[in-house]
């Protein structure tokens, strides 16, 4: 007889991935320090109380072993075409027949239930994802272990296993002893091993994988095993109660107790078919076959009808004292944090189950042998449906194990189904429950409901002693002697996890500044060895601290999404922990939210080769998780956040080759859009990725003005992030950026792999400084970098005059002999500022000829009318008012303010040559004329001084 173990995980269940060499080196590295011995986490369910005739081995339970020591891919051992599980490092073999024959040893086969990675040919399997494996498992009546789920945790992987096995205890004894109520205890040894199994020994020769079975094992050759194997039974102190199949020499009053019946095979029938009540796995949805082709399918976590049942059977026949067994109470518990509680929305206190009236075809049993027959129709389930029973509701209508009367609005249906999704998130359970079952006995003549049966009451009617169900404030050793006293019959999981320690968080990672992430989880830093920390919680224990690891990302293996994520299974992803760089204890902090806070170095000294290490112009990204050391077994929290370090040197200055080119009055107006144009190009170190992944922000260029005068520059723009983009197309660039407050447009160009021609077009009235003072019309303009952490380059900047300020000439003479005038410039309005002094004025004569004259003190100006022009229409207008910018082909600079043009019809003036002081002589003459005057003026006063001094 073989019967059917399950239990059952949760989450997608992920294989294992190889690790690379350098990944593997770090691994082995950090599992120097794990013990590759396999412990027993958590017993979940046992069936350590076993009748003699219906004997079967039925656990569920939690295993750690060293991490990546057991590939849920290795060879299947259900597959046809292979010999056992001769690939498969973990492996399970047990007592037999207990002590009738102590050296028969039985082997479990692995039963995959584990999808493998379907892109790896090599691995081959028949499941096609989760949900068929927990269907595999549920159909499955031989003997075979599965892992259900691989749960990792640091240096160790937590694996959840189910066993399905036979035993074959003796069905009689000769020694009375073995007949005492509630069982007779004896050590069931089951050995885990992971590892090699080459030094056991069936008999003189190896016990070899491909045989199942030792009837001659010799255990002195577990010594070979080393620190691979362990007793997770009686080690642990799990032993066994026999409970003897009939009463001692049929003396109704030498009986082992009522029995709960376990079942195997199809006994009885449930909706698969086989033993869904045993580990049923609700993770992924169930699928019940109605027959006719037709089939109802269950949402995920849901269990359905007839996944459970109870049958309590007595041997002790038709005595009457304690002989009848027909009600009994039954209470589904579950995991919160990894403490047994009860299922407050199922059954808060166990419920009784029974019937007032004798149903004698259980009760007139003398031996337990081919009862599984009479449980097919006699037994409680979960359909929903009456059936014949051997107990009905002591209370409410007939539905058997369905609490749903009593609470139509809870997670049972009215067809029997249990949602433990909705318990286990709307309650906060780990994943893992259990219906245990309390035996009611009475006399064969008690017809009352006082149950008066008085026989050993902790075996025959616990109730009366207090060992029945638990409650939420009851203490964990009372839960745990009242759970040991039921018996455990039905188990399901919904996404089961192991408890682990707080995650902790990254909020910093040190920089020349503040080092707080940013929305993004990120921060540039100046150093490439930075300081990570961030938040914990700490041990309650303090001998016994909570630890923090911080890893760094190997760059050739991302971290995976969803690393910090509780329903995620790390294993696969196990080789993108990343590189250890250290651990320290969480330390009590009452300024954290957590209540502890952490900090760890990365020294930049952990990366081994090919590894650059941090690098200035790169980035590292860091998770960290806790371990906690007050259980013993090391669990591990999940990954924290991640946060990223861009680690950011100082830019280098831009080019110096800058040019400004400054625009003109036409016709003594400023176009209208005039601008001064800078320009430049620049090669910034820091760029960005057009795509949006990961990778540094660019560097801004700013640009700024100072007239020479003033004591502040201006802002002219700063470039907005994203402007320079590592992957974007040569000749190609950003949309124009006009800048807010200066009016100025920014044009830039990708123009290389790695360089940006820019453009920026200043409005002219950003140049309204001009006084008059020739100072004022100077200016530096200044370009540089700054950095991601804002930090700027050297600048590099160009001097430039910018006179912008129309040009007004006034005609003051304008005749045959002489043209003359004033230049001059207006600011602030009204004010009059004569023109500098060199300025080019152009005059155009009749004919078209044309003289240039410079403007004078005062802005003066005059030109003598060419020899044979008296008359017609002159013009005369600044072509130039940039005399310190002559143009290097012809010395005069054209390029300049032009004025509006004025023009005049000379005047006629006749000749007065024979008249003096008329304008007529010759200047010569009136020279001579004034020095003779001036001269007589001399003599008249030399004479009147001789005739004075005679006196």
């Amino acid at each position: 007889m073989i019967t059917l173990l399950a239990t059952l995980a949760m989450v997608v269940p992920l294989g294992l991935s190889a690790l690379s060499a350098n990944q593997a080196n770090a691994t082995d590295a950090q599992g120097a320090t794990a013990s590759a011995k396999p412990l027993l986490y958590k017993l979940l369910a046992y069936n350590d109380k076993i009748d003699s005739y219906e004997d079967e081995l039925r656990m569920d339970f939690i295993l750690r072993v060293k991490h990546g020591a057991f590939d849920p891919q290795c060879q299947n051992g259900d597959d046809s075409s292979a010999a056992g599980t001769q690939t498969c490092a973990l492996s399970f073999f047990y007592e037999f027949e207990g002590e009738t024959s102590k050296t028969h040893y039985r082997r479990l086969r692995y039963m995959q239930t584990i999808p493998s990675d379907s892109s790896d040919p090599n691995k081959p399997t028949s499941i096609a994802d989760p949900g068929a494996g927990a269907v595999k498992w549920a159909y499955n009546q031989n003997e075979y272990f599965t892992v259900h789920k691989v749960i990792n945790s640091g240096l160790y992987d937590f694996l959840v296993i189910s066993i399905e096995g036979d035993l074959s205890y003796g069905d009689k004894n000769d020694n009375p002893q073995y007949y005492q109520a509630g069982g007779y205890p004896q050590p069931l040894n089951l050995y885990a091993v992971v590892g090699p199994q080459n030094t056991l020994t069936c008999g003189s020769f190896p016990w070899a994988y491909n045989s199942d079975d030792c009837t001659d094992f010799h255990p002195e050759s577990l010594v070979g095993l080393g620190d691979t194997v362990s007793n997770i039974t009686a080690d642990q102190g799990k032993n066994i109660k026999l409970y003897m199949g009939d009463c001692y020499a049929n003396d109704p009053n030498r009986c082992s107790g009522p029995a709960s019946f376990v079942g195997w095979d199809n006994y009885p029938v449930l909706w698969s078919g086989n033993q869904a009540n045993w580990g049923l796995v609700t993770d992924y949805g169930l699928s019940v076959d109605l027959g006719n082709n037709q089939s109802k399918p269950y949402n995920p976590g849901i269990a359905p009808p007839n996944s459970f049942f109870v049958y309590w059977f007595n041997v002790r026949g038709r005595s009457n004292i304690c002989s009848k067994t027909d009600s009994y109470y039954y209470q589904w518990v579950g995991l919160k944090n990894s403490q047994w509680m009860p299922v407050d929305s199922l059954t808060p206190k166990p419920v009784l189950l029974g019937n007032k009236q004798q149903i004698s075809k259980n009760n007139a049993k003398t031996t337990s042998w081919g009862i599984q027959y009479d449980v097919g129709t006699n037994n409680a389930n979960n359909s929903g449906v009456q059936a014949s029973n051997i107990a009905q509701p002591a209370t409410g209508p007939a539905n058997e194990l369905n609490v749903n009367a009593a609470n139509p609005t809870g997670p049972q249906a009215k067809d029997g189904s249990i949602d433990f999704k909705r318990i286990t998130e709307q309650e906060g359970f780990d994943g893992y429950f259990k219906l245990v079952t309390w035996p009611v006995t009475r006399n064969m003549d008690d017809t009352g409901t006082s149950n008066n049966c008085t026989v050993n009451p902790e075996v025959y009617n616990p109730m009366r002693v207090g060992l029945v169900g638990i409650t939420d404030d009851m203490d964990a050793t009372q839960k745990d002697k009242n759970l040991d006293t039921g018996w455990t019959i039905d188990t399901a999981f919904y996404k089961y996890d192991v408890p682990r320690p707080n995650d902790p968080t990254i909020t910093n990672i040190q920089n020349d500044a503040d080092g707080s992430l940013n929305a993004s989880g990120s921060v540039y830093t100046g150093t490439l060895d930075p300081v990570v920390s961030g938040e914990c919680t700490p041990s309650k224990d303090d001998t016994h601290p909570n630890t923090v690891t911080l890893y760094g990302e190997d760059p050739s293996k991302p971290f995976k999404e969803g690393q910090s994520k509780s329903s995620d299974d790390l294993v696969k992803s196990s080789d993108s922990w990343g590189f250890k760089l250290g651990e320290t204890v969480c330390k009590v902090d009452p300024k954290s939210k957590q209540g502890g806070s952490w900090q760890i170095q990365d020294t930049n000294k952990q990366y081994p080769s090919p590894d650059p290490g941090n690098k200035y112009n790169g980035y590292r990204r860091y998770h960290a998780w806790v371990t906690e050391s007050a259980s013993g077994f090391g669990l591990t929290s999940l990954f924290s956040n991640i946060g990223t370090a861009y680690f950011v040197s100082n830019e280098k200055a831009p080019d110096s080759k800058l040019s400004v080119t400054v625009p003109h009055t036409k016709n003594g107006n400023l176009p209208a859009n005039s601008v001064v144009t800078f320009k430049g190009t620049v090669s910034p170190i820091y760029t960005a990725w057009s795509s949006g992944g990961l990778g540094m922000t660019d560097s801004k260029m700013a640009i700024s003005m100072k007239q020479n005068t003033a004591s502040d520059w201006t802002s002219l723009v700063t470039t907005p992030s994203n402007t320079f983009q590592r992957d974007s197309t040569v000749n190609t660039g950003p949309p124009s950026f006009t800048d807010p407050t200066s009016g100025s447009v920014l044009n830039v160009v990708k123009t290389t792999a790695s360089t940006w021609s820019w453009s920026l077009n200043i409005p002219a009235d950003k140049f309204k400084g001009y006084n008059g003072d020739d100072e004022t019309e100077k200016y530096t303009f200044q370009v540089k970098m700054i950095n991601p952490l804002n930090a700027p380059s050297d600048p590099v900047s160009i001097n430039q005059k910018v006179d912008i300020t129309p040009t007004t000439l006034t005609l003051e003479r304008y005749d045959a002999f002489q043209v003359a005038g004033k230049a001059y410039k207006y600011v602030n309005g009204n004010t009059r500022i004569p023109e500098t002094k060199g300025t080019l004025v152009h005059i155009t004569w009749l004919g078209n000829t044309s003289t240039d004259v410079a403007v004078g003190d005062q802005g003066s100006w005059q030109a003598s009318t060419p020899e044979g022009i008296n008359k017609g229409i002159i013009t005369a207008q600044v072509s130039s008012d940039d005399a310190e910018s002559p143009d290097p082909q012809s010395g005069n600079f054209k390029g300049g303010n032009e004025s509006a043009a004025v023009s005049h019809e000379l005047e006629f003036r006749p000749s007065n040559a024979s008249l003096p002081l008329t304008g007529g002589w010759p200047l010569s003459v009136l020279k001579i004329l004034a020095m003779l005057a001036l001269g007589l003026v001399g003599f008249v006063a030399c004479l009147r001084n001789r005739q004075e001094s005679r006196y």
